[in-house]
């Protein structure tokens, strides 16, 4: 029987299928060959096979970028999940309508172009901006704060731009949570912080942890905010492999790049799987 239903509903996941494959799984296959050949002034070396462009990477240079992109990337996850929570359990409180709202207004940075976003920053961060310009007025500082051209700018900026793949699961799972729960915890004498603790964090600590690896992986790959707001002595991955491909023009070390960033990512999601079942099979317990 089950056979039967997945020859049924083989044709409608057709059309699905060839569009993965063509536009998802034949580019990856091209990049990952291209990233085995090398470059020449004509061009990629089709006639050749190496695993020189990945032996690049591990080259001092190249590799301090990928360890400053981890090292942002971990910062901005942390300080996403030490806000989750408190921010995700405030929204569910909320009545209906104001919690549509907040929603709204965490959602809203992300229907904004990122260079907008980014060149929006640079107002608020730069030595005369608006952050500036407030503390020095209220006598906080007496010099302008280096909020830009640095990993701080990039940090800050961050936050808020991908706070949303982390609050929305977690807020999903907040909701979903069965009120009576909490209350019967409560009424057995447990503190508020024991029932956090020992309720609704197992119960919702999948969803965190989901939602974190989204937010990891956009930080990762994020370019538009590290490229103005990080300068230059600051880079990251995404602006290598943007140097790479389309100023030098190397593409085979720019497909090596793209494939061990896609397997670091592929890696992180695999583990966040892992934890994320193992909560979960703690907290049905």
């Amino acid at each position: 029987m089950r056979h039967d239903s997945a020859w049924r509903v083989a044709p409608y996941l057709l059309p699905l299928l060839l569009v993965m494959l063509g536009f998802y799984v034949l580019p990856l296959a091209g990049t990952l060959g291209d990233s085995l050949h090398p470059n020449t002034p004509a061009g990629i070396d089709a006639a050749h096979w190496t695993l020189h462009n990945y032996r690049r990477i591990a080259d001092p240079l190249y590799g301090g970028i990928f360890l400053r992109t981890l090292r942002i990337s971990v910062i901005v996850t942390a300080i996403t999940a030490l806000l989750a929570y408190p921010v995700a359990i405030f929204v569910a409180r909320l009545r209906p309508r104001l919690e549509a709202l907040a929603i709204l207004a965490y959602i809203s940075p992300w229907l904004v172009n990122t260079l907008v976003k980014a060149l929006g920053w640079t107002l608020l961060l730069r030595s005369n901006g608006i952050v500036n310009t407030l503390l020095r007025d209220a006598g906080l500082i007496a010099r302008p704060l280096h909020l830009m051209l640095n990993e701080t700018g990039v940090v800050i900026a961050l936050i808020p731009g991908h706070f949303m793949f982390a609050l929305l699961p977690l807020w999903t799972a907040l909701r979903g949570l069965d009120p009576a729960l909490g209350w019967a915890a409560g009424s057995l004498g447990t503190s508020p912080g024991a029932v956090f603790r020992r309720v609704t964090l197992p119960l919702t600590l999948p969803a965190l942890i989901a939602g974190l690896v989204i937010n990891f992986i956009m930080n990762m790959t994020a370019f538009a905010v590290p490229m103005l707001l990080g300068g230059e002595g600051h880079e990251v991955v995404s602006m290598l492999a943007y140097q790479v491909n389309l100023v030098l023009l190397d593409w085979p070390f720019g497909a090596a790049l793209a494939v061990v960033l896609l397997a670091i990512t592929l890696l992180l999601i695999r583990v966040g799987q892992g934890v994320a079942a193992r909560a979960a099979g703690a907290g049905a317990r």
